[in-house]
């Protein structure tokens, strides 16, 4: 029986910038967001009727994903509004990227699942109308079906594919160890004040740099929840004075200038662009605070969304 596979790649939003609330209760927003090589895995084996979701760590050991409303779940059943399938699936998700971290967890596997399906099932539905399907799902989904650098628009449903970037740079990911709040994303846009929104423009000069064959800096990289998730969210500010000491230090130990962490999407987690090398030195620096730290590297649209039969 064949089993088909894809990666689940992490979303970073290197600029989220909230432009302001819509008559039909949304924001409109202006981000580029890149994939990262933080992965999820997300295996499909078709069967005659029944609809079976498990989730593991990369140890194999099974997760407990306490929900009513399962994403992938809401992706198939949005997909056979538009196309029924002829049969069932059995889905088997390994988990590597951190739960309700800001970093696109649960669209990504969603993106992954509507993938596979179109490829297992040969269904005739091209990018752009499973990016409709995906945005039946959540905001985030589009981004991730597309895969590699994208700007978003709209709501974050807009997509449009950005020139692959470089690979000489790195990310540092933290995501410490705190409550967040239920329903955190929608806590976050009721949280935020008429001067948080931003113009957009510093998305349309990352979106140009990086049309330009040139890196992004931590500098290049804004967030409109910066402010309000310091607020919101209990430990937060410990954990930033935390990571941004950790960048200090092991800029000062090879002579580069340091730069202040980020909130990555709606958070918890926190991000720097780095220096590989740099990016390395102060993750270890991190190794010993309490919560989720690595170093990622970013992926093309190719990597990001390869499909493979097993």
């Amino acid at each position: 029986m064949t089993t088909w596979k894809s990666s689940a790649a992490a979303k970073l939003n290197l600029t989220l910038e909230v432009l302001g609330r819509r008559e039909d209760g949304y924001h409109d927003l202006a981000s580029v967001a890149v994939s990262l090589d933080l992965v999820d895995d997300v295996r499909m084996t078709r069967t005659t009727n029944d609809r079976l979701i498990s989730y593991h760590d990369d140890k194999g050991h099974r997760m407990s994903i306490e929900t009513s409303d399962d994403i992938i779940v809401r992706a198939w059943t949005a997909l056979e509004r538009r196309c029924p399938l002829p049969g069932g699936a059995e889905i088997e998700v390994v988990k590597r990227i951190p739960l309700a971290a800001g970093l696109g967890g649960g669209s990504t596997d969603a993106a992954a699942f509507l993938r596979l399906v179109r490829a297992a099932w040969s269904l005739d539905l091209t990018d752009e109308e499973l990016m409709v399907i995906g945005a039946e799902v959540g905001s985030d989904v589009p981004a991730c079906l597309l895969g590699g650098p994208v700007r978003m628009a709209g709501r974050g449903d807009l997509v449009t594919p950005l020139e692959s970037v470089s690979s000489d740079w790195a990310v540092l990911l933290h995501r410490p160890e705190i409550p967040v709040p239920a329903a955190k994303t929608a806590t976050m846009y009721r949280s935020l004040r008429s001067t948080d929104f931003r113009s957009g423009d510093a998305t349309v000069a990352l979106s140009t740099r990086l049309s330009d064959g040139m890196s992004p800096t931590q500098e290049d990289c804004v967030n409109s929840f910066d402010r309000t998730a310091r607020e919101v969210m209990q430990g937060l500010t410990p954990a930033w004075r935390a990571m941004g000491t950790a960048i200090a230090r092991a800029s000062l130990e090879v002579g580069a200038e340091p730069v202040t962490p980020l909130l990555a999407g709606a958070g918890p987690s926190m991000f720097a662009v780095l220096d590989p090398d740099v990016a390395e030195r102060a993750s270890r620096q991190l190794g010993v605070s309490a919560g989720f730290t690595c170093v990622a590297r970013p992926l093309d649209m190719a990597s990001a969304t390869a499909i493979q039969r097993e």
